[in-house]
């Protein structure tokens, strides 16, 4: 009788599980509950919020100013920012990588934060030592 089961679950059911579409397919660590209320989140955009085009890479849709600079690593080799966008995404940039929509590279990463040159403007983001949810409570 167990051999039965195990094979009925072994050649019927795990196969079912792993064929069928996934609500969570799209984010592998979304939530498996579907808040689907009839109308695509995606199609809403505050009038606030200027469209941005969801085909470039984050790190170049917005203004440099919009990124946050959460920490910098400096070695004698190499140095390397992490840095959060206006969406929250969260990256690991260093000297000579595009930032900003307007082709800004980043040119400096010292212990106090970078410095991003843009049409011969150099734009300074420090580093923040405190969340940015804590900013707003003081």
């Amino acid at each position: 009788m167990t051999v039965k089961f195990s094979r009925i679950f072994t050649f019927i059911i795990i196969p079912i599980l792993f064929s069928s579409n996934s609500i969570a397919a799209d984010n592998a660590f979304g939530s498996l509950i579907s808040t689907n209320t009839g109308s695509a989140a995606s199609d809403f955009v505050p009038s606030s919020i200027e469209a941005v085009d969801k085909t470039l890479h984050p790190l170049v849709r917005r203004p440099v100013d919009s990124n946050t600079i959460i920490g910098v690593m400096i070695s004698p080799a190499q140095k390397i920012a992490y840095i959060r966008t206006y969406d929250g995404e969260e990256y690991f940039i260093g000297v000579g990588d595009m930032l900003g929509n307007a082709d800004g590279s980043v040119t400096n990463i010292n212990s106090s934060g970078i410095e991003v040159t843009q049409a011969d403007d150099v734009i300074s983001l420090p580093v923040r030592n405190r969340s940015v949810a804590n900013e707003n409570e003081e």
